[in-house]
């Protein structure tokens, strides 16, 4: 019997095009984003560095009091099922942005799947119309641009698995930075980079909301997409080093001031 194939993405707007359109295969939301943190234990079945690092981020929100329990739940409901597809060696494909995190969870995926294991790839980078300063994320997508995506998976060939497989086991060794893919390569910064920026922003325009701070250094950033969860973290970081001070608000975000 011919197993079904289970498709691997991150966005939930893109799984659930996903699902309608293709009702007939399983889809697995990667609720991740290798582009920042320790990659060490990313893979493990019991990855506490890279929890540990994502708590970090959540607690940092504390306007959002239970939004690191339904992290948590998606994250791991995902590994479970990832580690079965492994395991079962199901045809298994993956649906790509042209960002930092979207290359690693295929060299990831590389490390891992079996040689045996049918392996592909849909590549949404110049194939949709939707994109912000020429980049493509799969969050971005929605049921019109999934349907132009339909029927353009390519196989990923033994040669190019093993060669992200040895990449996958490069990056496990890196510091827990910002990356980026700039013209096919992988670059990484300090886990600090933007807080210049967000100096800066506060130097220059004065005391603001958090909102307001973290959208200005996203929008200014054109090399890669910014999470704002990354940025209220290091605005977190900033007030723990003493060089900004929090005021918290009863509906949202704090207000930001250099002390």
């Amino acid at each position: 019997m011919t197993q079904s194939t289970v498709h691997l993405l991150t966005g939930p707007s893109a799984a659930q095009a996903l699902r309608t359109l293709l009702p007939g295969d399983e889809v697995l939301e990667v609720v991740e984003d290798f582009a920042h943190g320790p990659l060490a234990d990313a893979d493990a079945i019991d990855p506490q560095a890279r929890v540990a690092w994502w708590n970090r981020i959540w607690w940092s929100m504390r306007w959002l009091p239970d939004i690191d329990e339904a992290f948590l739940k998606d994250y791991w409901h995902c590994r479970k099922q990832l580690f079965r597809v492994f395991a079962q060696r199901q045809p298994l494909c993956l649906w790509l942005g042209d960002g930092a995190h979207d290359h690693l969870l295929l060299a990831m995926v590389c490390a891992h799947a079996h040689a045996s294991q049918p392996l592909s790839l849909v590549e949404a980078g110049g194939k949709v119309d939707i994109q912000h300063n020429g980049r493509v994320a799969m969050g971005m997508c929605g049921q019109q641009e999934i349907r132009q995506l339909i029927g353009t998976a390519r196989p990923v060939g033994q040669e190019e698995r093993q060669r992200l497989a040895a990449e996958w086991e490069h990056w496990q060794q890196a510091p827990a930075g910002w990356r980026e893919l700039h013209h096919g390569q992988l670059l990484q910064q300090s886990a600090d980079c933007f807080d210049a920026a967000l100096l800066e922003a506060l130097r220059r325009d004065g005391p603001q909301a958090a909102a307001r701070l973290v959208g200005g250094v996203m929008g200014q950033h054109v090399t890669a997409f910014v999470p704002d969860s990354y940025l209220f973290w290091r605005v977190a970081m900033l007030a723990e080093a003493g060089l900004v001070v929090l005021t918290p608000q009863a509906d949202g975000p704090p207000h930001v001031a250099l002390r």
